[in-house]
């Protein structure tokens, strides 16, 4: 289920990262927006508005109708009133143009999605940690046990170091 919920995430952020990039430069074709009418939800404890209505570029051959204004709440536009916009692509919306702050939340799910592929890849396909004398902390030199396997090693190779050998204790 955690594998479907960070694929899920990386889903979502990755095909909306295009929108979200040049929504937040205002990166497309500049023109008005004209206010039709405020449509708002309420939500237990606060509610959101967006201003709905048209748009026309500078130059006139880009008229898109019915499209909302992104970031502008019920108090800012009136109905009527134009105020300048940005087309940046996104079906529906026009943006102002010192553009939006939506990258940050893509953001936040395109890290939350990576960190957790990257958590379960981990997990799963990494080999599991060796132990005993030729592995884990035995061989990394680690723990009571490491002096010991390095002595058995160099006992076996005959260079001594062992309890009865040249270098080691009494004979």
């Amino acid at each position: 289920m955690l594998l479907v919920t960070g694929c899920a995430l990386l889903a979502v952020s990755l095909t909306n990262l295009g929108h979200v990039m040049r929504a937040a430069t205002a990166d497309g074709v500049a023109g008005v927006f004209t206010a039709r009418q405020l449509a708002c939800v309420r939500h237990p404890g606060h509610e959101t508005c967006e201003w709905v209505g048209s748009f026309r570029s500078a130059d006139g051959m880009v008229v898109r109708e019915p499209v909302k204004m992104y970031g502008r709440g019920r108090e800012a536009l009136t109905v009527g009133q134009e105020a300048r916009a940005v087309d940046i692509g996104a079906a529906g919306r026009v943006y102002s143009p010192g553009g939006s702050h939506e990258w940050i939340f893509t953001g936040v799910l395109l890290v939350g999605g990576y960190g957790i592929v990257v958590l379960l890849a981990r997990r799963h396909l990494m080999p599991p940690p060796r132990t005993g004398a030729r592995g884990g902390r035995a061989a990394a030199g680690r723990g009571p046990a490491a002096g010991r396997a390095v002595a058995d090693r160099a006992v076996a190779a005959g260079r001594g170091g062992g309890a009865g050998g040249p270098s080691g204790g009494p004979s």
